[in-house]
């Protein structure tokens, strides 16, 4: 079987949806010795150094790329429906569609294509108008084709059939994503001293202003007229987002410009090393199509203060210590003092049985 892959989507360097699609495309490649596969990348102005593009060719990928940004696919595919990636990658038997954009694709041809949430539909107000268009447009095209539909936990299923009961629910299919081998405990002498962490990107949905006031109030807590926490720091990780220019005057208001350090990107090689020396993991987002920061960060023996929200809730066994509004310091206080074994309620989620699973799915 002939598959192509549309792996575009790795534009977006440590963002949670490039780090899906890098880390589907390589497990595939190492576990599926079967069958072809052609990766189809477009971008105008790719980064120096690609990290992703570079592992992948190492591995021997097939990758055909064009110098296209993407605000043209978006009008190709999304609003004239022309330009099959076919046309250059050659006919395939199934092509796999990005979470953004269906391409057109020749006669015959399967489509699947993922669903990781639908945070563009609940929270349209932390979207720019555009990306919201072309992900109705992209999903419009997915109904329209029947397409078979993979999403990352039961519950962007249940938004999925809630929002677009055009959907079949036979179509939609759960599979949860995988955790990378390399996330495991490691020293922490990279990284010395207290520090909580926050991994992601900067937006209003990952409600980092909650988990800066939450830091606030630790290192300013008194016990016995001592501030035990008074030393640590808070790292935040990641590339810039949209709509977070709260963010720094609420630094400044806090008084804490020297207690919080932005890191900017973190190479997916550094985070094992960054998430075994967080004394805690600071993850209060407000929605997740999955959630796997707090998963990796568990692999290496850290817990993470978050709530049990959308499906955020279904990621670890129950037992889980979640925080709930207005007790988010209580928690982290007792995360930081007792230092639970978050392994012991983790699932098995490995890539190789998502691809198993992708690789049935596929071939039904």
């Amino acid at each position: 079987m002939t598959i192509g892959i549309d792996i575009s989507m790795l534009n977006y360097q440590g963002s949670g949806v490039a780090n899906y699609t890098f880390n589907l495309v390589k497990n595939l490649l190492k576990y599926d010795k079967k069958d072809d596969y052609r990766l189809f990348y477009s971008s105008l102005r790719r980064p120096k150094n690609f990290y992703y593009l570079k592992e992948l060719k190492k591995i021997g990928a097939d990758i055909f790329e064009l110098s296209l940004p993407i605000t043209f696919l978006e009008t190709a595919w999304g609003r004239l429906n022309i330009i099959e990636p076919e046309l250059f990658i050659g006919k395939v038997d199934v092509f796999v569609a990005s979470d953004y954009l269906r391409p057109p694709t020749f006669k015959g041809t399967r489509v699947v294509t993922t669903v990781h949430d639908l945070i563009w539909k609940i929270f349209p107000e932390y979207h720019e108008e555009r990306i919201i268009r072309a992900h109705e447009k992209k999903l419009a095209k997915t109904i329209k084709y029947n397409d078979s539909i993979i999403a990352d936990s039961k519950n962007t299923k249940k938004d999925l059939l809630k929002y677009y009961p055009k959907v079949k629910e036979k179509n939609v299919h759960v599979i949860y994503p995988g955790i990378g081998e390399q996330y495991k405990k490691m020293s922490s002498s990279k990284y010395p001293g207290n520090f909580v962490l926050y991994a992601g990107a900067v937006e209003p949905r990952k409600n980092l202003e909650t988990a800066i006031r939450v830091f606030h109030d630790l290192v300013t807590f008194r016990a016995k007229s001592r501030k035990p926490y008074a030393d640590f720091k808070f790292l935040i990780a990641g590339r810039g987002g949209w709509k977070n220019e709260n963010i720094l005057p609420l630094i400044k208001k806090l008084g804490l410009k020297k207690k919080i350090k932005f890191m900017g990107y973190v190479a997916e090689k550094d985070l094992p090393y960054l998430y075994s020396a967080a004394k805690v993991f600071m993850f209060l987002s407000l929605y997740e199509g999955f959630g796997l920061p707090p998963l990796e960060t568990a692999a290496c023996g850290t817990p993470t203060l978050l709530y049990a929200n959308s499906s955020l809730k279904e990621i670890f066994k129950p037992g889980y210590p979640y925080t709930k509004k207005g007790k988010e310091l209580e928690t982290l206080k007792k995360l930081i003092d007792e230092k639970p074994n978050v392994k012991k309620f983790m699932y098995d989620f490995s890539w190789k049985n998502y691809c198993a699973e992708f690789l049935k799915i596929i071939a039904s």
